[in-house]
């Protein structure tokens, strides 16, 4: 039931608007995919179906005259419009489907295009998450979190007792969290949001999450990719919470 609760009320503010705006619609991302896969798959089942049936032999009957003789190609049978169109019409689907997925794709990978609020430094190591003090945006913010320029953690923000595998950041803000790790290749995983992000050693990467988006509360950051014998307990709470 949740797979078609999913597909009935699925939001994703990365779909254009012409393809059904910000909830799923028959024309959303989802639904477009979820229907065109059945279609596929009537398609390729019919088809195997009636081959089953049409081809079906059994010991002692004689063999069909279109059977398929060992070492002989049927020339004869072939037919180059058949072999056109099943060419061209799955080229032609997965162009589309390609083409519908592109804003998902540029909304969540375009982080050059997405004005941050706060940055926060991520570091992962084996096996936990440390969070940096968020740091504003330089060209300023009006916030109150943010005067002049300088994050100022709100009175109201209680729930980490320390900057390790907890992290507190205000609702209605665009956050840049920048990744590095300190020994082996991790994965910053936010599975409730959909943000995964490579967290590699000597590199830094980038991740963002625009908190207007969610609601507010608190989430988990997992780690996506095996890093050791803890792998499975390197889990974070980002909390995010309305400032008075």
């Amino acid at each position: 039931m949740s797979l078609i609760g999913d597909l009935i009320s699925f939001e994703n503010p990365s779909v254009w608007n012409d393809f059904g705006g910000t909830s799923g619609g028959f024309l959303g991302v989802v639904w477009q995919m979820a229907i065109w896969s059945i279609i596929v798959a009537i398609l390729v089942t019919g088809w195997m179906i009636y081959n089953l049936i049409y081809y079906r032999h059994t010991e002692g009957d004689p063999d069909h005259k279109d059977a398929l003789k060992v070492g002989v190609f049927p020339h004869e049978r072939g037919n180059a419009k058949i072999e056109i169109a099943w060419t061209i019409a799955p080229l032609i689907l997965v162009s589309w489907l390609t083409f519908i997925s592109l804003a998902p794709l540029d909304y969540l990978w375009d982080v050059d295009g997405q004005e941050e609020d706060l940055t926060v430094e991520v570091i992962a190591g084996q096996w936990y998450w440390q969070f940096g003090t968020p740091i504003c945006s330089e060209k300023g913010n009006e916030n109150s979190w943010c005067d002049e320029g300088v994050y100022q953690q709100p009175l109201s923000f209680d729930k980490c007792d320390s900057n390790f595998d907890c992290l507190e950041i205000p609702h209605g803000a665009v956050v840049h969290f920048r990744l590095t790790s300190n020994d082996v290749l991790h994965a910053f995983n936010f599975p409730e949001i959909g943000i995964k992000q490579d967290v590699v050693p000597n590199l830094e990467t980038l991740a963002w999450l625009d908190t207007n988006e969610v609601e507010v509360g608190q989430y988990d950051i997992w780690c996506a990719e095996f890093c050791g014998a803890e792998h499975s307990i390197m889990d974070a709470d980002i909390h995010i919470t309305e400032v008075q």
